[in-house]
């Protein structure tokens, strides 16, 4: 199984690829479109670039909303707070 890295890398090489045909005219895909189009092949990087940080900005957003809380975990986590706490005193490094 490849990594997110791995499949990452090949859809934007792809990606990078397809556009440098396109902007250098090695495929004449730009002569087919009509001369207001011509900007969006020129700056689909950019465009890229704005919908992949929307898309970021989103799944953030998306993964604080529905973050759980866990009682359990918060309660352990208090526990050895408290016993590292006693074990501090009694090394006497904090009082």
């Amino acid at each position: 199984m490849a990594s997110q890295l791995v499949i990452y890398s090949a859809h934007v090489v792809l990606f990078v690829l397809v556009w440098l045909l396109a902007y250098l005219e090695v495929v004449p895909v730009v002569s087919y479109l009509p001369e207001c189009a011509h900007n969006i092949v020129y700056y689909a990087p950019v465009f890229a670039v704005f919908i992949l940080a929307i898309y970021a900005a989103f799944n953030v957003v998306y993964g604080v909303a529905t973050f759980n809380d866990c009682a359990e975990a918060r309660s352990d986590l208090l526990r050895e707070i408290q016993e590292a706490r006693g074990e501090l005193k009694q090394k006497k490094i904090i009082d």
